[in-house]
């Protein structure tokens, strides 16, 4: 029996209720600055329409999915979607990025030369030892609380609504905050979809001969809830607002510091991740058919949850570039507390997959090397009470060393 959109948004707020409040008091919240506050709207006692719920239209046709890659892709409705994402099925909403997975008719067709794959050079040795210390010991994790709690507030982010296109919003101009108090050289835009939510995009402008090429630090914004997608409670703290603030701190010390790399350095939180990576496909295949060089991108997927007594920093082993996976392990083992681990994701796993798809090198750091590790995802149990920021720490480590040593192509900083 088909519930009705009212009767599904009903539902979605009362499981919604169980969640942590937004306003409730965290231990690390002492200091919290002035975002510490909850973006209106958000809880269910303050809901006074379901329009922030009413979905989208990306769903009105049948979209073309791909679990493997082996397998043909096939075209499903909704409701075939949604069995998927309850099952735990990882898989690739190709629709409009057809021309990354072989199928290349009209529009999506590219040209011969943006289809090309592009072998960019990595750096054979680590020469920026002193930078990357000094940077690194400016890190904190005062950003990730003032951040995530309103991020998590959000009833969910879910890409396709209302709610998505707020957040996103919200986050952007977050971004922007930080770069309007740095004298950096950097850009920050909204990078459109079908679909409401926005990727957002910030560009450290590259100094040198190898300016055109560029190195991409992403995480993914959106969150979901896998029963009620546009109405159930999604915090998504470790699912991936731990990656979004991950990168968010390694941004905010490059622009302190004044950050001018030879490449252009980008930092990507997109959209629409949990939808099959709808947004890192859309910025890939836009990057493509403009044969931009990307050097390469690393991945924040979840950086906050670990148990057990092995506490690593997870490599992804599959749809990634080898020598890009030992440059990352490499700089993991300089540059912070961690040993490395590798480990299968899965097809449609994360967004470095439609990097790796487009014919650019990509890696992914993930918290663990247990990719069900934290079973709190997808619910309302994500929340920022259980993530460990010292463990994400690590990780911002690791996505400003990435910037310097790839972002500076192995030449030296002066």
């Amino acid at each position: 029996m088909k519930l009705s959109l009212l009767a599904l948004a009903a539902l979605g707020l009362a499981l919604g209720s169980a969640a942590a409040s937004p306003t409730q008091q965290h231990p690390f919240n002492a200091g919290i600055g002035s975002h510490h506050r909850r973006p209106a709207g958000l809880a269910s006692s303050d809901i006074k329409t379901l329009s922030e719920f009413k979905p989208g239209v990306l769903y009105d046709s049948q979209r073309l999915i791909k679990v493997s890659e082996a397998a043909k892709a096939r075209w499903m409705d909704l409701e075939d979607i949604l069995v998927l994402r309850r099952a735990g099925v990882k898989f690739m909403d190709i629709t409009d990025a057809q021309a990354l997975h072989g199928v290349q008719d009209g529009a999506n067709r590219l040209s011969p030369a943006a289809d090309n794959l592009y072998d960019s050079r990595l750096p054979e040795k680590l020469v920026h030892g002193q930078d990357v210390a000094s940077a690194i010991a400016a890190l904190t994790t005062q950003l990730y609380g003032d951040v995530l709690v309103p991020f998590t507030a959000f009833h969910n982010r879910y890409y396709d609504s209302e709610n998505g296109r707020k957040s996103s919003q919200w986050l952007q101009a977050r971004v922007e905050e930080l770069v309007s108090k740095s004298a950096a050289n950097v850009s920050v835009s909204a990078f459109s979809h079908r679909f409401p939510q926005s990727s957002v995009i910030a560009r450290f402008e590259g100094q040198g001969a190898d300016a055109a090429e560029t190195v991409v630090v992403s995480a993914h914004q959106d969150s979901v809830n896998q029963w009620l997608p546009w109405f159930g409670r999604a915090n998504g703290a470790d699912d991936d607002g731990s990656g979004t603030v991950t990168i968010l701190e390694a941004f905010r010390v490059l622009l302190a510091r004044g950050f001018k790399p030879r490449r252009s350095v980008e930092f990507h939180w997109y959209a629409g991740e949990e939808g099959g990576l709808l947004g890192s496909q859309d910025v890939a295949l836009a990057y493509k058919k403009d044969a931009r060089k990307v050097a390469a991108d690393l991945h924040f997927d979840m950086t906050g949850y670990w148990r057990g007594d092995s506490e690593v920093i997870g490599l992804v082993s599959d749809r990634t570039d080898p020598e890009l996976r030992s440059l990352v392990k490499h700089l993991a083992e300089a540059y912070t507390r961690l040993k490395t681990k590798e480990f299968a994701c899965g097809y449609g796993c994360s967004d470095h997959a439609s990097w790796n798809s487009a014919g650019f090198r990509s890696a992914m750091a993930f918290e663990s090397d247990e990719l069900e590790g934290n079973t709190n995802i997808h619910s309302p149990r994500d929340t920022v009470e259980t993530l460990d920021f010292d463990h994400m720490l690590e990780f911002s480590k690791l996505a400003v060393a990435f910037a310097y040593e790839v972002g500076y192509d192995g030449a030296p900083s002066s």
